[in-house]
């Protein structure tokens, strides 16, 4: 017969099996309108042509997803900017 593997969590998965580790290089609370163009594609944001054209992407899909739970655009909250780096680690 045909074994089928359990499948597990990453969280419990050994360190062996991990492909990249990330290490937590900066934390910090700012106002959600601080975020800067640079910021918007770090954050996954495609480059939509000029900084204000990305800038007005973020927002809207900021608020698509966070507007109806009370934190919209106009609100400004405070967000947590966590930065990670990409650690090389030996085999």
């Amino acid at each position: 017969g045909t074994t089928i593997a359990k499948w597990r969590p990453s969280i419990h998965m050994p360190r062996e099996a991990a492909r990249i580790f990330l290490r937590v290089a900066n934390v910090r609370v700012e106002r959600l309108q601080a975020i800067t163009y640079d910021d918007c594609l770090r954050e996954g944001l495609w480059d939509y042509g000029t900084d204000v054209e990305t800038l007005a992407a973020f927002q809207e899909l900021w608020q698509s997803l966070n507007a109806k739970r009370g934190y919209g655009w106009e609100i400004n909250p405070w967000v947590w900017v966590i930065e990670f780096e990409r650690e090389e680690v030996e085999e």
